[in-house]
């Protein structure tokens, strides 16, 4: 019985430490930043590109503390279209989730359409996103 106990104690110790590692590869957050936003955009329609099949994106959030609704579409492994409501101001749109060895300069955002609260187009003009780290 000592034998069977053991042999059990050996293998739960391993089971234990095969759960606490990490499986898989590791991600890190980019932040995607609009700059020159109009007083009254209340939404926005864009999208987001890795520069090639290796700049995946796994995920795109509302910021931590944020008062945005997100909602996003992956439309393949390293393209996502996006919308964003809210009262839309400077700052950070999304969090995006990528691969640990990804920089920000693998990625890019396209604004395609903008909103007021009247739900009338407005024109980008000078808008702009950016990735940031």
């Amino acid at each position: 019985m000592t034998r069977r106990g053991g042999l059990l104690g050996v293998v739960l110790a391993l089971a234990v430490s095969r759960c606490e590692s990490p499986s898989g590869p590791s991600s890190h957050g980019l932040s995607l930043q609009l700059s020159n936003a109009g007083a009254g955009d209340r939404a926005m329609l864009f999208q987001i590109a890795g520069a090639d099949s290796t700049a995946r994106i796994d995920t795109v959030l509302a910021p931590t503390g944020s008062s945005y609704r997100v909602f996003a579409q992956r439309q393949s492994g390293v393209r996502w279209r996006v919308i964003v409501t809210g009262n839309l101001s400077n700052g950070i749109l999304v969090t995006m989730l990528v691969p640990d060895r990804s920089p920000a300069t693998a990625y890019s955002g396209t604004i395609l359409d903008v909103a007021d609260a009247s739900y009338a187009d407005v024109q980008p003009g000078s808008r702009a996103l950016t990735i940031t780290p």
